[in-house]
Order: structure tokens, then sequence, then C-alpha cells
């Protein structure tokens, strides 16, 4: 799997070669021994006669019947030759021992999968290089990348790897260094002891990722029905495969305390209700609204109702509920408009206000009234063109009853009226003094 291989065994086979340098024992080259001399030979010759002897060799006597001996003569080495030989041992021993030196043996662990290898790199970064392993930020590397190598050491490897999943229906999208489903959700703290995954736990993550991973843990419920606690561990996705482990069967309109299709989360305590009821309907008022609209015409702060307001009608249903026993508050369940409202238009002056009073309408006021007569008297408490009461109109400084006056005076008063108290004093007519 991993590059190594091919450097392993070139590593071994150099330090077999170097420790053979070290163990064989400096001895020098042997020459074959010289055969013995003839009988009629002389010993003391010199080494020259004996090396012509050795050139020219004598003839065998005619009656003899063997070849003579050749004479042979061992060289001899002398200090410069014995030099030279120690020299070359000494590099070769101490080349030798460098080799050793240097070499280390390091075992690689590479998401569980390991490998020997033999390296003279001086980090773990420069090991891994060597051996053609290649790491990112997303991997740990253990020891770091820049620690030094060294010999017997191991150097493990947990490639990266990006991973979807949903741990009992929450999503997480995270980074994950097992190359196993199983291993992956341990790193993540997440117990697979008695979990369901829709994929094994043996299942192998790629290094480009795995994606739509579901995980649903062992998890412990209560639920309360029927005066009981009923304890369940699940697996389930949803509430209602929790109830279905647990027994607990649903009648007509029965329901759980929290949404049937929810993921049950452990410790939770779920109640049963038991809900019978009937339903009701009703016709409603639907109010309609108020539309403004703007109006050059008419002064500021006065209001004209363009289009009458129509209420609406909606059918409510309710629901009249029993739950557990109890009677219930009516719950609104279905409502039906059955005529559209129809919204008020107002018309809101924004003419800006005379600044005299004098030049407001003072004729649609006195119009509206008492149709304009100075002398208007019905017996009902109100008197002449403005209808004043008669305290008002004695408050101002008249005498008598507005109707006995002219009515250039009763004018007089009413715009004296108006700059006191606003055109709130007349209710009906008072927005007359605007148009």
């Amino acid at each position: 799997m991993f590059g190594g291989a091919a450097s392993f065994a070139r590593a071994g086979t150099a330090t077999a070669t170097a420790t053979d340098l070290l163990t064989a024992p400096a001895e020098a080259p042997r020459r074959p021994a010289p055969e013995p001399l003839p009988d009629d030979a002389d010993p003391t010759a010199a080494p020259a006669r004996r090396a012509r002897t050795e050139q020219r060799p004598a003839s065998a006597p005619a009656d003899s019947g063997r070849r003579p001996p050749v004479l042979r003569t061992r060289p001899r080495t002398g200090p410069l030759g014995r030099i030279v030989q120690g020299t070359v041992l000494a590099a070769l021993v101490a080349g030798a021992v460098t080799y050793v030196a240097f070499d280390k043996t390091i075992t690689l662990d590479v998401d569980g999968q390991t490998q020997t290898v033999h390296s003279f790199a001086g980090t773990v970064g420069a090991v891994l290089t060597a051996d053609g392993i290649d790491t990112g930020s997303r991997d740990i590397v253990t020891p770091a990348v820049g620690s030094s190598a060294t010999d017997g050491a191991t150097i493990t490897v947990h490639y990266g790897r990006p991973l979807s999943l949903s741990v009992n229906g929450v999503p997480h999208s995270v980074w994950v260094h097992y190359p196993t489903v199983g291993a992956a959700l341990a790193e993540l703290g997440v117990r697979t002891d008695g979990a369901r995954s829709n994929d094994a736990l043996g299942m192998q993550i790629p290094r480009s990722g795995l994606t739509g991973l579901s995980v649903y843990t062992l998890r412990h419920l209560t639920f309360l029905v029927d005066g009981k606690s009923v304890p369940v561990a699940t697996t389930a996705a949803t509430v209602t495969a929790a109830m279905a482990q647990a027994g607990i069967v649903l009648h007509n309109q029965d329901a759980p305390s929290v949404a049937a299709g929810s993921v049950p989360q452990d410790g939770q305590t779920i109640s049963i209700n038991r809900i019978e009821g009937t339903t009701e309907t009703k016709e409603v008022s639907l109010p309609y609204g108020v539309t403004k609209v703007s109006d050059s015409t008419a002064y500021a702060g006065t209001s004209t109702v363009k289009t009458a307001g129509v209420d609406g009608e909606e059918t409510v249903t309710y629901a009249l509920l029993i739950v557990n026993g109890k009677s219930q508050a009516p719950k609104t369940i279905k409502t039906v408009v059955t005529r559209q409202p129809v919204d008020e238009v107002l018309a809101v002056g924004t003419k800006a206000l005379p600044t005299d009073a004098a030049d407001l309408n003072w004729a649609g006021v006195a119009n509206c009234e008492s149709g304009g007569n100075p002398a208007e008297n019905t017996g009902n408490g109100f008197y002449g063109m403005y209808q004043f009461s008669e305290s008002t109109w004695l408050s101002l400084g008249g005498t008598g009853y507005p109707y006995q006056a002219s009515a250039a005076e009763q004018t007089d008063l009413a715009i004296l009226l108006y700059e006191r108290s606003g055109a709130g004093q007349w209710p009906v007519c008072g927005h007359y003094l605007f148009t």
C-alpha cells in the first residue's frame, strides 16, 4: 500500500552488506605456497636467481619420466601497500557505521493500516513525503509533521473526511478522521451502543466524504397514559413509532402531548391525551377597516366620510373538547368568510387653516344649526343662528337671549366662542367652518 515497501527492501540489502564489512576479519590475500625445491637446488640462492629459475624451468633428464617442479616466489608487501589496505578498510568500516547510525526503522499507521519502513529522513513530514503520503490541514498526524523522526517511532495519520449526518433528527456537517461510520460516530461522541443507522456502523467513509447519514441513538422515554407511567427504550425516529413500540393505541381524537411526527428525545416525558368532544358553528361579525385619503379642498384637522364602512361576516367552527375527563375552552378549528367587509373611506383635509377666524365658513355652520335663522327658538334650550345655550351666551358678554340679538352680534360671539374653545362647540356642524 505504501511507497515505503520498495525503500524497505533496498535499505535491508544495504544494511546486510555493511554488517558483513563490520564483522569480517581484515586478512591479507593468500598466495599459493611454493612447491618444494628439487634435491639438487641451492636453497641459499638469491631471489633473482630463483626468479630466473622460475622463468626457465630445467629440462628433465631424459630418463626421469616426469617434469621438473616450477619454482614460485611470494611477493612481499611493502609499507606503502599496507597503508593503502588500512585506509580502504577504515573507510569501508566508517561508511557502514554512518549508514547504520542514520537508518531508522519506523512504523506508519495510516487510517489503521500499518507498514514498517526504513528511512534516513530527519522529520515526520519528510518520512511521509518520502513514502508518498500527502497530508493537509484537515488531517491529524501524530507526532506533528515538524517533529524529529526517531528510530522505532510510530507515525499515525488520520485523514480528514467531510460528513453530513443527522443525529436524532438534528442535522450536522462535520469533519471526521476515521474511515468507518462507527469510528467516526465515536469521535463525535455519539453513543453507538444500541443505535440505529441507515448505514451499517462498519461502512467505509471514503476520503471524499459521506452525506445523508441518519443515526438514531438509544433513548429512554416515559409515556403517561390512562393514569399509568410506561417507560420505553427506543431507537424510533418518531413519537408515533415509539408509541407503537410501547403498545399504546390511540382512539378517535386521542393525541400525544407533542407532535406525533417529531423525534423523541432522551429523558422525554410524553402524555397521551384521551380526547372526546363535539363541534359548534357560529356566525361572527367581521369588522370593517378604515382607509384614509387626502382632501386638499378641506381644511386641515377636518375629515369627511366618503364611503360608509360595512361589517362583514364569517362562519366559525369551534371544537368543544373533553380532555382526560375535563372540559376545555372552545377552540377555533375552522373559519369561513361568508361576506367580505367594506372599508370606510375617510377624506382628511390638508388645506391650511385661515389665520383670521372671521374668514371661516360661519354661514355653513348657521345653516346646519338653524337653517340660518337668527330668531330660531324651538324651546329645547338652544337659541339663535348658532344654537347658543343661555349660559354660554351670557359668558360671552351677550345680553338677553341669543334669538333677540342681531345676526351680526350672534356671529361675532360665535367667533369669540370658536377662538376660546374651538369647533368642538358645534359637534355636529362645526366641520362646516372648514369647507
